[in-house]
């Protein structure tokens, strides 16, 4: 990828012909990161790995069709949103239907007037950004700004869906902030919120990949997904977490240790065979269990459906 036009909008070009190719690859190069395929498997691997925004797409690809193209990454949980805009060099109801019922957003006639293409590629990247708002808002937690319940219940089945088709690693932490109803009762809410408030940063401080991320799972617990992740790399940021705490030194005069820690449980594998959330969720709050009856302030991991936790 172009460092320069990393930070543009992402649009993909399907097209196999050349000349239409270069047409609209002038046309957009100055406002957007352009990509192209030629083939609509090209387009489906390309969209599972970069996710562009929006994706020009030739209704006449030669092999898999643009329209059996546009179905397949409608299909996907990975790619349904990635808008689609069919390029097709009929003008008819009938190939203007076949389009809308393959799940294209809008589509265009050849020869595309430039105008009238970048209209309706800029509408369809307004759509998405109105879209990509609106579930921001659906999905993060009002108090700490991380996401919640509902994005963790959400992500974490299509997450694990996607390690165990690319059999890769994969690690759920779940972290407690150790005696915090004591500290409520002692600091008031106000200050507890302003403590969540700072563990909920702290804990994304470690997380340098995108595809991690971290929910508020309920009161003052949070879950970290973590694919690509062994278990030897969950530990090192459970550690990291655990150590950022502790620098920052929250002072907690209720808690026995005299600031504020957090107990951390921990499932990983390094081959996803197990996607059902709730296995993985039970297993990292067991681990977490038994670092909260082991005298918190420490990590504890769990193997995966197997009901027992490990130091």
């Amino acid at each position: 990828m172009n460092l320069d036009k990393a930070n543009l909008p992402h649009l993909l070009i399907v097209e196999d012909d050349e000349i239409n190719y270069l047409v609209l690859e002038k046309i957009f190069s100055d406002e957007y990161f352009v990509a192209r395929c030629t083939s609509g498997i090209d387009c489906i691997n390309y969209c599972n790995q970069h996710k562009p925004v929006v994706v020009l797409l030739d209704v006449g690809l030669p092999g898999l069709s643009g329209l059996d193209t546009c179905k397949l990454l409608k299909a996907s949980n990975e790619t349904a949103d990635i808008s689609v805009i069919f390029v097709t060099s009929h003008d008819n109801d009938d190939e203007q239907t076949q389009c809308w019922l393959a799940g294209g957003n809008d589509f265009v006639s050849k020869p595309v007037n430039a105008l009238t293409i970048k209209h309706r590629v800029h509408a369809q990247f307004k759509y998405q950004q109105q879209k990509n708002e609106l579930k921001k808002q659906a999905y993060v937690d009002g108090l700490t700004g991380v996401y919640n319940r509902r994005y963790l219940d959400c992500e974490l089945s299509k997450k694990l869906s996607v390690a165990k088709r690319s059999a890769s690693a994969f690690a759920l932490l779940i972290l407690d902030v150790d005696w915090f109803k004591l500290y409520n009762d002692h600091y008031g809410h106000l200050e507890g919120d302003r403590c969540l408030k700072k563990i909920a940063t702290l804990i994304q401080q470690p997380l340098l990949r995108q595809s991690d991320s971290v929910s508020r799972y309920g009161g003052e617990e949070f879950v970290c997904i973590l694919p690509q992740t062994d278990l030897v790399g969950a530990k090192l940021i459970a550690e990291q977490i655990q150590a950022l705490i502790a620098q920052t030194n929250i002072q907690h005069q209720a808690s026995p240790i005299g600031h504020v820690t957090t107990s951390i449980g921990i499932t990983a594998t390094h081959t996803v065979n197990e996607t059902d959330p709730v296995v993985w969720i039970n297993s990292a709050d067991e681990a977490l269990f038994l670092a909260k009856n082991n005298g918190r302030n420490c990590i504890k991991t769990a193997k995966l459906g197997e009901g027992h936790a490990t130091n």
